[in-house]
């Protein structure tokens, strides 16, 4: 998937976050899952499924379902043994399929991590059959920029610069246009979401699982890194003191495509 997602712990960290800290009580992996018009027993391609959240949800469906990840980190810590998911390492930018072998082709949260977006989208294309759906969950340009903002501002107390979030190398504003260019025909659909964190130490145990890395640049030194997570703690227990909670936008959405 060109570069490594994040590591297995902290992904779950990231969905326990989005489970308990939600200010909707929305699940968003059924919500996405149901964009497709299923019919059952539709073959299904996970691409990037990390540690396998999506997998009951298409098992509600269908039982022809394939996984695959670039991290066997992931693929380990996935519920293969216990449901009927064929899991397999593998890149997105090359698929070990033949053309035309799947009618729905999953890429949840994924494509951002991959260096050559576009080239994973023909790859999804060509092993689609026609007709067959693509979807592709992601989130929207600004979701998380209250706590991005909070992060490149303590880096810049200590000299640093931050990277851009991740995710808007493929959200949902700037994705149409990108999977339009290879399916054609392209809908999306928006969840309006926030986290809603009532304590610093909420926030901080997200923030650690991922943004806190979010540098240009040598990584940090240990010093560095100790000012930068009490800079950024100090920060959100001022705002929860002053408005009783650190809200965060958060939407998220999918982009929908039919091979012709």
């Amino acid at each position: 998937m060109g570069e490594p997602t994040l590591r297995a712990n902290d992904l779950r960290t990231r969905i326990k976050t989005h489970l308990h800290f939600s200010e909707r009580d929305v699940d968003f992996f059924a919500w996405v899952v149901d964009h497709v018009p299923w019919r059952g027993n539709e073959r299904v391609l996970d691409v990037g499924c990390g540690s396998g959240v999506y997998w009951p949800y298409y098992l509600r469906h269908t039982a022809r379902v394939i996984a695959l990840d670039l991290s066997p980190e992931m693929l380990a810590h996935a519920p293969h043994q216990s449901m009927p998911v064929r899991p397999l390492v593998a890149n997105a930018l090359t698929l070990p399929f033949p053309d035309r072998t799947f009618d729905v082709v999953f890429a949840n949260h994924v494509l951002f991590f991959v260096s050559d977006i576009e080239g994973a989208l023909r790859e999804a294309y060509r092993v689609l059959r026609p007709g067959g759906w693509f979807v592709a969950a992601t989130n929207t340009r600004d979701a998380l920029a209250r706590l991005h903002a909070l992060h490149a501002a303590a880096l810049q107390a200590l000299g640093r610069e931050a990277r851009p979030l991740r995710h808007q190398h493929f959200a949902i504003d700037n994705g149409r246009s990108m999977v339009a260019g290879v399916f054609g025909n392209v809908t999306t659909d928006v969840l309006e979401n926030a986290f809603c964190f009532p304590t610093a130490e909420d926030a901080l145990t997200y923030y650690l699982s991922g943004e806190v890395n979010n540098v240009v640049g040598t990584p940090l030194s240990p010093d560095d890194r100790s000012r930068l997570i009490s800079i950024v703690h100090q920060a959100i227990a001022d705002i929860i003191h002053r408005e009783r909670r650190f809200r965060v936008p958060k939407s998220a959405g999918v982009i929908v495509a039919r091979r012709p």
